[in-house]
């Protein structure tokens, strides 16, 4: 009944239309008719096609068959691998070439040195404006350190003479051979050690403070056997006027290292018996007695590890009280930024692990060529910023 109903409601509303004669419809009116249907019929049929028999509702949208499913999530997860292996691959990379410096263009066919490969961690820090002192016009540089300094320093292949073939420059060497930067014991005990005497610490006191008393009693218990360059130190550090130097330049090779003396001590950060101790405590003496002065900390070059049977092994895969070499000069590169004096990286500018055959005559010692290179780079400090 009720669908009966509706359609009675749907005929009545349908107005009643006059039935036209078509005999008289002249030509003119059938064009002007069509031309109307035409019109109309384009602006009432709907976006989507003729509408259904339930009204004007679009019709659904056509699924994709099963194979367009399937190769547009096959896409999907091919792009996801894809860009995944690309994530992993740039890490892989990044870690594999932590802490080098790779050329930006590379190419296969040109010739390069490894050592480009490696970045150099040198920092050059000026002396502040204010505080700069130049009275004669000369570089007056005064050199510490061991056996880099020392070894052939009365020949013309010695590294400081090779310096001053380089640049203008009045050089003091101090250096002592078989001296350490860290000192073997807390306070100077001649009877045991008078060698002692010669580490960092106790000749900064010697420039600072004139503290001659330690080494008069080290030269008493060396008796006759005094070297000839502890005797040359101690002289000229004791009477030379160091507001008239302009340099002060600190090299140890790496002795402290292989002889296994500590790195540092967390309860003691100014600790002497310690390698970086020792220097952060001879910096900031120096400092605050010597503003002026231009101080430029050498790391140590390269150095192999000898094993019991004599052979070599690399300094970096041996531990000295758990850490390797290249941790000792990093420790060296950390103080000196915090004291804000110059900081020279030869353990991997100089000489480092990829040509220490070309440059060391044994596993520790500088050969003519590697005391050349070093000079050079000393060199290159000291004129930085001329």
């Amino acid at each position: 009944m009720k669908q009966e109903s509706a359609d009675t409601h749907r005929k009545s509303s349908i107005p009643d239309i006059d039935i036209i004669d078509l005999d008289f419809v002249t030509n003119e009116e059938k064009n002007e008719e069509s031309a109307m249907e035409n019109a109309c019929g384009q602006d009432e049929q709907p976006a989507g096609g003729s509408p259904n028999e339930e009204g004007d509702k679009q019709s659904p949208r056509k699924k994709p068959g099963r194979f367009g499913g399937f190769f547009h999530h096959s896409f999907l997860h091919i792009v996801f691998v894809l860009a995944l292996m690309l994530c992993i691959g740039l890490v892989v990379f990044r870690l594999s070439n932590w802490g080098t410096r790779v050329p930006s263009l590379f190419d296969p066919d040109a010739d390069f040195d490894d050592n480009d490969l490696i970045e150099v961690l040198d920092n050059m820090v000026n002396v502040p404006a204010d505080q700069r002192r130049d009275t004669d016009g000369i570089r007056t540089v005064v050199v510490l350190g061991n056996s880099p300094f020392s070894d052939q320093r009365d020949s013309d292949t010695g590294v400081i003479s090779l310096a001053g073939q380089l640049t203008e420059a009045v050089f003091y060497n101090c250096s002592v051979a078989g001296s350490h930067l860290a000192a073997a014991n807390d306070t100077f005990r001649p009877e045991e050690d008078p060698m002692d005497a010669f580490n960092l610490y106790w000749l900064t006191t010697l420039i600072t403070l004139q503290n001659t008393g330690i080494y008069d009693s080290a030269f008493a218990a060396m008796e006759d056997v005094v070297p000839t360059d502890a005797r040359y130190a101690f002289e000229t550090l004791s009477t030379l006027d160091f507001q008239n130097v302009d340099v002060l330049a600190i090299m140890y090779d790496a002795s402290d290292y292989l002889e296994e003396r500590p790195l540092y001590n967390p309860e003691n950060i100014t600790d002497i018996q310690t390698f970086a101790g020792n220097l952060d405590a001879s910096l900031e003496l120096l400092r605050s007695t010597f503003p002026h002065l231009r101080i430029i900390v050498l790391s140590p070059t390269y150095a192999y590890y000898v094993e019991e049977d004599g052979s070599y092994i690399s300094s970096d895969i041996h531990k000295s009280n758990g850490y390797s070499l290249s941790t000792y000069a990093g420790n060296l590169e950390r103080i000196a930024y915090l004291h804000s004096v110059s900081y020279l990286d030869n353990i991997y500018g100089t000489v480092n692990e990829n040509n220490a055959g070309d440059y060391l005559e044994d596993h520790l010692h500088l050969n003519t060529a590697g005391r050349q290179k070093l000079a050079e780079r000393f060199v290159y400090a000291l004129e930085y910023f001329d």
